[in-house]
Formats: C-alpha cells, sequence, structure tokens
C-alpha cells in the first residue's frame, strides 16, 4: 500500500523528504477539521491558534489552541484529544529537517508533531504564552557535525 501512496502523493512526499517542506503545512483547515475541533469546545470558547503538521506512526495531525484547552486531532486516532491549558507544563517549537517540530510537555508526557509551519508554530508560541504556559520558540537551524565539516570557507 505505501508504493501506491508514493505514487499518488509522489510529489509531496519528494518536497517533505528532500526539500524539507511540508506542502501541507500552511493551509485553512478543513471543513472536517473544523467540525471535528467545534464539537470539542466549550461553548463560547474562541480558537487562538492552530497548527498543522505530521505526528510519527499517525499521519496528518491538526493542534488547536483556545483559551481553556489545547486540542490535538491526530488521523490515526478517533476523536479529539483534550489538554487543559493549566495542566501545561511547556511548550517548545523548534526548527528542524522537516520544518519546526512542536512538543508539548504535560503530566510528564510529551505530544509532538513536526512539519509545521513556521508562522503557525510561533502563533502559537505567542498564544500559549499569553495563557501563562512556559512557551518557547527557536527558528535558527541545527547545527550538527556534519554541517561543521562542510561550513568551512569555500574555494
Amino acid at each position: 500500500m505505501t508504493f501506491f501512496n508514493s505514487l499518488i502523493h509522489g510529489d509531496k512526499l519528494t518536497e517533505f523528504m528532500i526539500e524539507g517542506h511540508n506542502p501541507d503545512a500552511r493551509q485553512k483547515l478543513s471543513a472536517s477539521d473544523v467540525n471535528a475541533l467545534r464539537q470539542a469546545m466549550r461553548t463560547g470558547e474562541t480558537l487562538r491558534a492552530y497548527a498543522l503538521g505530521r505526528v510519527v506512526m499517525s499521519g496528518r495531525g491538526v493542534w488547536a489552541v483556545t483559551e481553556q484547552q489545547v486540542l490535538m486531532l491526530e488521523a490515526g486516532q478517533e476523536g479529539v484529544q483534550r489538554i487543559e491549558i493549566h495542566q501545561l507544563e511547556h511548550f517548545e517549537a523548534v526548527r528542524g529537517r522537516f520544518g519546526h517540530t512542536v512538543r508539548i510537555t504535560t503530566q510528564g508526557r510529551t505530544h509532538s508533531m513536526y512539519g509545521v509551519d513556521a508562522e503557525l508554530a510561533h502563533a502559537m508560541q505567542v498564544a500559549l504564552t499569553e495563557l501563562g504556559v512556559k512557551a518557547t520558540f527557536e527558528n535558527k537551524p541545527a547545527l550538527g557535525t556534519l554541517w561543521a565539516a562542510y561550513s568551512g570557507p569555500h574555494p
């Protein structure tokens, strides 16, 4: 089945894996995403920020921040997972090979999503900081040992 997926979604997978850019990261929420999130939200809550990306072993993911909770919608799971804002210990967004990776730490457990657009990740960080959550955003490229070997002066 993965062979057929690569034929159907070949251009997107090539752009994602080789160029390091998730073409689906900067989109509006689909109608099905909006309906699922709306059902999980409480009356009177408003959406403050959202991010689209990929969740390991689950597929496409949507995270949304409201005044009272973070909602996580993952393709590999049924329903929307809720985390109350007061339960969040830390949020971080770090630039990686496939876009930004966002992580939420809550009660000793870490949730992460990669391939997130930088502006949407930054909007999540700002929204959570305004709600009193310790949140960081890093937009500089990671330096590994291989990068240092080729970063000298060019001939």
